[in-house]
């Protein structure tokens, strides 16, 4: 499409991934104004010899300066001008900040802006979504597991003045080397670890228990073993090593029987039942917990597969600084930098920024569609229930409350919050509906009015300075 106005020619190209392509040809005058414009200010600061400061005459400047200084400086005001000026005449309503792509020419001057537009959500039929829900069981056995656990951590552990058994405890020098002759060949070099002496335990290697069983404190033994083909550590298979074991210690592990004394010295128990009733119940929760979340997670599945999203890149880069900020704050809690990470992991940020971007594109497309769920329904969160929740967030941070409250207590962390409770709002409604227990299922609250809201948040927090964040 072209067009003229304010004597500016504009041919404009919708792009496959929402983005509008402004291509804008300036007449010449406009061009010559801005230059010297822009030689006016440069000469305020150049020293030109024989002319007092911002009194040298164009063409003076121009020969000292250069043409392509002076077109830079004037680029940089002119082209915002045009930018602005090309928007109102095209009538585009710009998601984000657009950029000037290309000098096309100088003469004429011809502009390229590439102009981001709002993601546009296409919903399938999620009102008509129905899925099965099977209420997750607990059986005795794994009431059983969970009770031998508790038992087995009320063990008493003793010197032993005797060669290792079953059920014990050693204490264990351990040095491993792999058959390789390069720099990494050292596998292990443990100087004081305890090991369980018990079948089904496999470090340093599967089978330890049967080298240990017989040595005594003091002893030594070196041996060479090689992991199995379907050994766990993938990188570990099929490959040989050399192992050398001394035992310092060794430890008799006696595990108590189970009766009503027992259970009272775990916790406010009465007697034994109460406490084997304690352990179903926690364990039917956190199973209602996983299949809900599991549930939940089939039912967005659901509804983004019959969807159809589109979004500009920037928000995609959003969405990957977003999940970098999170990886560097969970790293700092651990004394890590990011480039302390990426040499852990033998990688360049460009190949994490490469691996992130397939989950980064998933976690993107899904908000979309709860962000277009929410401005049909009409969902809101009211600030109590946000201050309630960046409470609930700080007592997660007991040792750290000033650090988390500088983190979260801003606009900033404020309104994330608020998109995060107005996506659980949304999912509650959407488990609702695919359970068929819904009471308002037959339309939507509202006719749809924007067609991007929270991804317009979502741009909006990122956009703002660290000086704003924090007020």
């Amino acid at each position: 499409m072209c067009r003229k106005g304010n004597n500016l020619k504009i041919e404009s190209e919708n792009l496959e991934d929402r983005q509008t392509q402004l291509t804008i040809e300036l007449p010449d005058d406009r061009l010559n104004s801005a230059m010297r414009a822009a030689a006016k200010r440069l000469g305020r600061k150049a020293k030109v010899h024989g002319f007092r400061p911002g009194k040298a005459p164009y063409t003076v400047l121009l020969n000292q300066l250069g043409e392509d200084l002076i077109f830079e400086e004037a680029l940089e005001q002119l082209g915002q001008e045009i930018y602005k000026e090309a928007l109102e005449e095209t009538e585009i309503e710009a998601f984000a900040q657009g950029s000037l792509e290309e000098v096309v020419s100088r003469e004429p001057l011809v502009l390229r802006y590439t102009i981001p537009l709002a993601p546009d959500v296409q919903l399938g039929a999620y009102r008509d979504l129905r899925l099965s829900y099977d209420e997750p069981q607990v059986d005795d056995e794994a009431v059983k597991r969970v009770m031998d656990d508790l038992r087995e951590r009320q063990a008493l552990i003793e010197p032993a003045d005797r060669p290792a058994e079953l059920s014990d405890v050693v204490v264990l020098e351990v040095y491993a080397a792999l058959h390789d002759d390069g720099e990494d060949s050292n596998l292990l070099d443990e100087k004081s670890v305890s090991v369980l002496v018990a079948e089904d335990v496999d470090w340093p290697m599967p089978g330890i228990a049967n080298v240990l069983i017989g040595m005594q404190a003091g002893e030594e033994k070196s041996f060479e073993y090689t992991f199995a083909d379907d050994y766990a550590d993938e990188s570990m298979q099929g490959k040989s090593a050399d192992f050398r074991l001394k035992i310092l210690e060794v430890k008799s592990r006696i595990v108590p029987e189970w009766t009503d004394d027992l259970a009272k010295n775990m916790g406010e128990f009465d007697d034994l039942l109460s406490l084997r009733i304690k352990v179903r119940e926690d364990l039917i929760e956190e199973a209602q917990r996983q299949a809900k979340a599991s549930y939940a997670r089939e039912v967005i599945d659901a509804i983004v597969d019959e969807s159809e999203v589109k979004f500009p890149p920037i928000l995609l880069r959003e969405e990957l600084n977003d999940m970098l900020n999170d990886l560097q704050l969970r790293l700092r809690y651990q004394n890590l930098s990011l480039g302390d990470y990426l040499k852990i992991e033998n990688k360049s940020e460009e190949e994490l920024i490469e691996g992130l971007n397939p989950q980064a594109e998933e976690r993107l497309t899904r908000a979309l569609v709860l962000g277009k769920i929410v401005e049909l329904e009409n969902i809101e969160v009211d600030d109590p229930e946000v201050e309630a929740e960046l409470e609930h967030i700080l007592e997660g941070y007991k040792e750290n409350q000033d650090d988390a409250r500088t983190l979260f207590d801003n606009s900033v962390g404020r309104r994330r919050i608020r998109l995060d409770l107005v996506s659980d709002k949304a999912v509650e409604l959407l488990v609702a509906i695919a359970k068929g227990e819904s009471d308002n299922v037959d339309k939507p609250k509202k006719e749809p009015t924007s067609s991007a809201e929270s991804a317009e948040e979502r741009v909006d927090v990122e956009s703002e300075s660290p000086e704003e964040q924090n007020e």
